[in-house]
């Protein structure tokens, strides 16, 4: 989670992280995007994994179908809940940043949502 620290209108994911300066609002807002996007392929990739190795206690062949699909039904709906909650973690750290840069990114006349 990204925490506020730093100089004003900076946030820092802790000691020597980059920081989401309120003075570059796209890119920081890009930057909070590539970190959603590496933490869902990361949770994919996890995911997978133990989606196949659930599969290999199914039985082999034809006599399996019904158990790999339903290991991978039940998988899918895992997944998708995971990505939902890593997607909602990233809107309330993009929401954090934009409330707490607000006053300053008008200040320096970029509108909140320039360039995004």
């Amino acid at each position: 989670m990204l925490l506020a620290g730093g100089a004003p209108g900076a946030a820092s994911q802790g000691p020597g992280g980059p920081e989401l300066d309120c003075e570059h609002p796209a890119e920081a807002r890009a930057f909070i995007g590539q970190l959603q996007m590496a933490e869902i392929e990361g949770a994919e990739d996890i995911h997978r994994e133990a989606m196949w190795n659930a599969f290999g206690r199914c039985p082999a062949g034809d006599t399996g179908g019904p158990c790999r699909r339903e290991e991978q039904r039940r998988f899918e709906a895992q997944w998708e809940a995971k990505r939902r909650e890593i997607e909602a973690k990233y809107r309330e750290v993009l929401g954090a940043f934009e409330q707490r840069c607000r006053a300053i990114i008008s200040l320096l006349g970029y509108g909140l949502r320039a360039a995004s």
